[in-house]
């Protein structure tokens, strides 16, 4: 097996470094030298910077506002982001780059892809995850949270937890369940939601830091189009595996 990088890694390599040169501090140490509020302030403008020069979702096609690369300029971006001690993005791209944009690609629509993808790049959505409940944490198949379609809306009660970044977010994925008679890892249906409505509660929690990077997220029926369903109703746990291995 080989394991040298093709001609391209060096290319890329050269342009990451150059980027890293003309954007960070010559005195610079690393984010883990930052305290947690300056940290999150300079990660708010390192964002910006990723986006503008299109090194985020490198890999993406380039429709979507991707960058069109293959998994080695992956890789080389990897490597030197962590020799230079700065993170790949902000506090919700794990979410809707890792997470939910990969997903999108492998089973969203084509309206899904041409209406969010580029939204999640901007930053102008910021999405976080919902999965956990206090009832059904490592057992997703048990979960509560509910969604009943009225209409050309689904109506979701019941309740999130351990949800991180959601004070920053303003999109949800959600997995609630649709069809109760099904055995309990089917009739859950993965769908997308806006935060910014009367019924989503986010609630942060408090840790022994002082710190709030996790959160309850309550629903009171709250409405999401039909449309925003991502993959098959009562499909949901296929969709959430996929998810969960682009996470991994």
């Amino acid at each position: 097996m080989d394991f040298e990088y093709p001609p391209q890694a060096d290319t890329y390599r050269t342009k990451v470094r150059t980027f890293l040169d003309a954007n960070l501090p010559k005195d610079w140490k690393g984010i883990g030298a930052l305290n947690h509020a300056d940290a999150a302030a300079w990660t708010e403008e390192w964002r910006k910077k990723l986006s503008a020069e299109g090194l985020l979702a490198i890999t993406w096609p380039k429709e979507y506002g991707g960058g069109g690369l293959s998994h080695v300029e992956s890789l080389v971006l990897a490597e030197e982001f962590a020799r230079a001690g700065v993170p790949a993005g902000g506090p919700n791209d794990g979410f809707g780059i890792g997470m939910l944009g990969n997903t999108i690609l492998s089973v969203g629509t084509e309206e899904q892809k041409k209406h969010y993808l580029p939204r999640v790049l901007s930053g102008e959505d910021r999405w976080c995850q919902g999965y956990s409940e206090p009832s059904s944490g490592s057992d997703l198949g048990n979960l509560g949270c509910r969604a009943v379609l009225d209409g050309d809306e689904w109506i979701i009660n019941g309740q999130k937890i351990w949800t991180s970044a959601g004070h920053l977010a303003n999109y949800i994925f959600v997995l609630a369940r649709t069809s109760p008679d099904e055995v309990k890892h089917r009739g859950i249906t993965f769908l997308l939601v806006d935060m910014r409505q009367k019924g989503v509660e986010v609630r942060p929690i408090k840790m022994m830091s002082g710190d709030s990077e996790f959160n309850e997220v309550f629903f009171t029926d709250a409405r999401c189009p039909k449309e925003n369903v991502v993959g098959e109703i009562n499909g949901g746990w296929m969709v959430a595996m996929t998810l969960l291995g682009n996470e991994r």
